[in-house]
């Protein structure tokens, strides 16, 4: 296949590039170097599952407890550095889960990661399909399968090298687990855009709803005082903090006692988030955490992990990536705790699972515009706020148990 070829000559491209830039630049690090290949021997004969950060990481978390439970072994690869920070911390004492870096998608790097590793399956999770993996493990015979499988609009609708090399992945599955029925419908039509064969896909439903969120340890009382509310901002985007921070200038001349806790997409960019808000008081997490028992207006939140915990002492949750072109991040988190949720238009990345909350009344979606007056008429309703929550709750676990069929679904093919 002449695309395959110009691929491999691209990936060889970029990683000899990548190389002289560590050179030159001096950034080697554990990550770095796996990136590159650079791997000691992996415990073989186990299912590698490929999950590329944070949220894909949290939500495959059930369907590794699943596959334990089945006594499988399971090597678990990541992409980010964040990735691998955490996917390190959660399975630091459980020797049944190796972690990993996934290489390059070259030649050279691809072939020694398989030949050692020498997988009795391979899982790829959401949108993180890589030609040359997929092709080496064709080869090999190596059952392959789409974990939550997600086509984002951008994807469908792309054109040129992308387009030709997803049209001919996703009929190379043995399996592709369609997160929802939109998403199998666009991989059907992706698949069939080529010469390459059709997609044998199924919907199960989405494994982020089986994501093991742990009860709360968080006291509201050790930061919020007894008549305070509180709106919480998650994982926010450039541009969502000013929206936010507009709507709760209004609303705290009507609420006295209202506060802001926003906890960014990238926490990097607090300092100049701080910016923003420079007439109000502002306390970091990590402050708090000191010992800092000052009054404040707004929290930053500046540590990684923590937000489904700071979602469970919420009044009301804003969730963020969905007031800018981000496509969203994940509703059920807030829902989980009984939080009445909001989100903005922009949800492509979850919208049968927006869909699902609104139609169960769980969620609300607004406009920039609309933003005011939803949430002041929820902070005006104690019983309104506690019906949306509830109604939340109830629509999450109903939900629940997609790990487990999706995997009685494909036993047989391990």
């Amino acid at each position: 296949m002449f695309w395959l070829e110009v691929y491999k000559f691209l990936g060889i491209l970029f990683f000899e590039l990548f190389k002289f830039y560590l050179l030159i630049s001096g950034k080697s690090s554990e990550f770095n170097s796996l990136r590159l290949g650079n791997f000691s021997k992996f415990p073989k004969s186990r299912i590698w599952i490929h999950s590329v950060s944070v949220g894909e990481l949290k939500a495959v978390e059930p369907f590794i407890k699943e596959l334990k439970k089945r006594k499988h072994q399971i090597v678990l690869s990541v992409g980010t550095r964040a990735g691998f920070e955490l996917a390190k911390s959660i399975y630091a004492k459980d020797s049944s889960v190796f972690v990993t870096v996934i290489p390059f998608d070259c030649v050279k790097t691809v072939k020694s990661f398989l030949n050692n590793l020498q997988p009795m399956a391979v899982f790829f999770v959401e949108t993180e399909l890589w030609p040359l993996f997929v092709h080496e493990c064709k080869k090999k015979s190596i059952p392959l399968f789409w974990l939550n499988g997600r086509v984002s609009d951008r994807a469908f609708k792309s054109t040129g090298l992308y387009q030709i090399a997803l049209s001919w992945m996703i009929p190379q599955f043995d399996l592709c687990l369609m997160r929802s029925l939109e998403d199998l419908r666009k991989a059907s039509l992706i698949s069939s855009s080529g010469n390459y064969g059709n997609i044998k896909g199924v919907c199960l439903g989405d494994i982020k709803y089986d994501k093991p969120f742990r009860k709360s340890t968080l006291k509201r009382s050790n930061f919020i005082k007894k008549n305070e509310k509180v709106i919480v901002l998650g994982s926010s985007h450039e541009g969502e903090e000013k929206i936010v921070f507009s709507l709760f200038d209004k609303l705290v001349k009507k609420f006295k006692n209202l506060k802001l806790i926003i906890a960014p997409r990238k926490i990097e960019r607090i300092e100049n988030i701080k910016k923003t808000f420079s007439d109000k008081k502002v306390l970091n997490w990590s402050d708090l955490n000191k010992g800092n028992k000052e009054a404040f207006d707004i929290l930053m939140i500046d540590e990684m992990g923590i937000l489904s915990q700071v979602y469970s002492i919420a009044d009301i949750a804003l969730v963020g990536g969905s007031w800018v072109k981000r496509g969203g991040h994940n509703p059920i988190e807030p829902c989980f705790f009984g939080i009445p949720t909001v989100f903005g238009p922009s949800m492509e990345n979850f919208r049968e699972v927006a869909g699902d909350l609104i139609n169960s009344g769980g969620a609300v979606s607004a406009s920039e515009y609309e933003l005011l007056d939803i949430v002041e008429n929820l902070l005006l309703d104690d019983s309104k706020r506690r019906e949306v929550g509830l109604f939340g709750l109830e629509a999450v676990n109903s939900r629940k148990g997609v790990s487990k069929r999706m995997i009685n679904e494909i036993e047989f093919l391990l």
